[in-house]
């Protein structure tokens, strides 16, 4: 079997790749593809053996006869391009980086997984076999126990502020360009960094011309990493043991003619040397390896690396204060995934609500945990995709960050009236009749937009009487500010009370509830003055009322996951944040854990082994069948996790399976 390569882009690295598949065993070049014809030609009378030769991408993308696809653009284009041909089944090699960032190689990973589409990160040193050899012989113990890594990738080059490795406009700088090698380097040899810290000068141009950082492992295991665009530097690797060290001279691109070596110094110093061909023809043969076995990723270099790599480079920016054009909200470049449409099998249904003008979807995906507007866009448009339409923000979270993130992805979108927005505010200690129209003002600014559907005070004040709250809400229904309205952490007595006073008055009352329901119960407050529904007198007012409920922290903030059985274990393990909310071990304990809880999760787990689905999606299907409406809260902080908390909406769980999961069998 022959795999048929198609060339996309020509520039350098495309005509060195070019030549590699031209002396390879298992590929032959197929096609080409530029901007323009006339570049696409000139890269063809360089290599005569191309069959065809496209005036742009998506002519090579749609071509029948291209087997694999070879994405050689500027660092802004991989996502977009890979993304598309992984879409119309082709497999693909994507230069390094293998994403501007960790969510647009999520966009990319996740595209890959649903297509079961072969999808590789072009990092040719995994594959040779010099890297290769150094890994058996660390895995032997040949230096003992690892402790340190020190590896460098750099180069001085003169500043031209319209070269690509200079402005910032296409990701410029030696992190992205280079320093991606050292860090794929250390963390195949460590594992994933626990923290990094980082220095660097940043240049007039705006991208970063030096940089070092160190990494922290588990196991105290650290690695000294260095990168430059105009530094020269030693460009080497060298592993350091509690029995010795292992040094590369030349760890990135190994070959010397065909031969290879590196050296180790331990109980034996030896030199490890060998031969073999050209390292991009190795590359193109191991993807057509993949290929012909039938994977849709490399053994060599897993998605999960990519997205590993992905995120230290974040990391090591964000420690730097380096941020590229297209991930700033006002230059954001639009959607990846899809096309901004609902697919025609989209999972998440719908429900009519007589307070609410616009259907609403089942899950709510919660907003609150957005890093950045490139995460954030990825995540919303992924959930619009499926069906949701339904959003959770609110006036205090990310200091009214996460409001602006969404005004600007609405907006671009041009999707405001297909799409169900719930804000919140009034939180404390702000929590007072006065603040609702002053905090309106500010978020309906930031959320670009002159209404909310639904407004949930964030917070109750036991010292207001419930008639001003009502009140100061009717008058901002009646000026079209917001469509409808509820309480947030409202306890069942003012709740009641509240909707009494409005009912005496002729007025509306709260129309919706948002406090925590989940098949865990909230033993301690997840944050002050928060309130849960998971009493049976507030059940069966919901029931008796019809009243919707939006239960955030519907699957108890990750209790009910690997992760959670590794705290309640008393082993969960180090972990780097990714998205800056994300729940603690010491948080799980104190919220969540008492027998009760460990019960229920035990009764979910064996419901969940008999279904064949995950424990999660039992916990979140209990929610969602309870004998009123409800909505919950979700919030996924990756594509995968948003996919898990889909398949919940196909447990149909009987109302025996509901009262045994909260009672057990009485």
């Amino acid at each position: 079997m022959t795999i048929r390569w198609g060339i996309l882009a020509t520039g350098s690295i495309a005509q060195i790749f070019a030549e590699g598949v031209a002396q390879s065993r298992l590929g032959t070049l197929q096609s080409v593809a530029s901007r323009s014809q006339a570049s696409a030609d000139n890269f063809k009378t360089k290599f005569p053996e191309l069959a065809s030769a496209h005036a742009n991408y998506a002519g090579l993308i749609d071509d029948p006869d291209v087997d694999a696809i070879y994405v050689a653009t500027p660092h802004t284009e991989h996502a977009r391009w890979t993304i598309r041909a992984l879409q119309a089944g082709k497999a693909v090699l994507c230069e390094k980086p293998l994403g501007l960032n960790h969510a647009q190689v999520m966009a990319m990973v996740e595209t890959a997984s649903r297509h079961q589409s072969f999808l590789m990160e072009a990092f040719m040193y995994r594959v040779h076999p010099q890297t290769q050899k150094v890994i058996e012989l660390i895995a032997e113990g040949a230096i003992g126990t690892i402790r340190h890594i020190d590896a460098q990738f750099g180069f001085n080059t003169p500043v031209v502020a319209t070269s690509r490795l200079f402005a910032n406009e296409l990701a410029g700088g030696g992190i992205m360009d280079v320093g991606c090698y050292p860090t794929s380097f250390a963390r195949l040899i460590a594992g994933e960094p626990t923290e990094i810290s980082a220095s660097g000068h940043i240049g007039t141009t705006g991208v970063d011309e030096w940089a070092s950082a160190l990494f922290s492992f588990a196991g105290d295991v650290t690695a000294q990493l260095a990168t430059a665009v105009q530094l020269d530097l030693q460009n080497s690797a060298t592993i350091y043991g509690s029995e010795g060290r292992i040094e590369i001279a030349k760890p990135w691109n190994p070959n010397s003619g065909k031969a290879w070596s590196f050296e180790v110094f331990g109980n034996r110093p030896e030199v490890v040397a060998g031969e073999t061909e050209n390292i991009y023809a190795l590359e193109a043969d191991h993807v057509a390896e993949c290929l012909i076995a039938g994977l849709v990723q490399s053994p060599l270099m897993r998605w999960q690396d990519s997205l590993g790599n992905a995120a230290a480079l974040d990391r090591w920016r964000a420690e730097l204060g380096l941020t590229y054009q297209e991930e700033k909200p006002e230059h954001h470049p639009g959607h990846l995934l899809g096309g901004l449409y609902r697919q025609a099998n989209a999972t998440i249904p719908h429900q009519e609500l007589a307070t609410i003008e616009k259907p609403v979807s089942r899950l709510v995906m919660g907003c609150d945990n957005q890093p950045s507007i490139s995460h954030a866009a990825v995540m919303w448009d992924d959930f619009f995709e499926q069906g949701g339409n339904c959003y959770d923000t609110a006036h205090i979270y990310g200091g009214g960050h996460i409001e602006s993130l969404f005004g600007y992805w609405h907006t671009q979108r041009k999707i405001r009236e297909d799409i169900v927005l719930i804000g919140k505010g009034a939180h404390s200690p702000n929590c007072c009749p006065e603040a609702i129209a002053t905090e309106l003002d500010i978020s309906l600014d930031r959320l670009q937009t002159d209404y909310i559907d639904v407004y949930f005070l964030h917070r109750d004040n036991l010292d207001i009487p419930v008639g001003e709250f009502i009140s100061a809400l009717n008058e901002e229904v009646a000026k079209g500010r917001i469509r409808t309205f509820g309480g947030s952490n409202w306890t069942l007595d003012r709740a009641r009370a509240a909707n009494e006073w409005a009912a005496e008055n002729g007025l509306r009352g709260l129309e919706a509830i948002s406090n925590n329901l989940s098949l865990a119960t909230m033993i301690s407050p997840v944050w002050p003055g928060v309130e849960t529904a998971s009493q049976s007198a507030y059940l069966t007012f919901l029931e008796e009322k019809q009243i919707p409920l939006f239960p955030w922290s519907s699957q108890a903030r990750g209790f009910f996951t690997d992760w959670g059985a590794q705290v309640l274990d008393q082993h969960p393990g180090n972990r780097m944040s990714m998205t800056g909310a994300e729940p603690t071990a010491q948080e799980l304990l104190r919220v969540w854990d008492s027998p009760d809880n460990r019960a229920r999760r035990a009764r979910a787990a064996a419901i969940a082994e008999d279904r064949g689905t995950e424990l999660i999606n039992i916990a979140l299907a209990f929610v969602l069948t309870q004998p009123f409406p409800t909505f919950p809260l979700i919030g996924p902080r990756n594509l995968q996790e948003l996919t898990s908390c889909t398949r919940a909406l196909d447990v149909n769980l009987s109302s025996e399976e509901v009262r045994f999961l909260a009672n057990g069998a009485d």
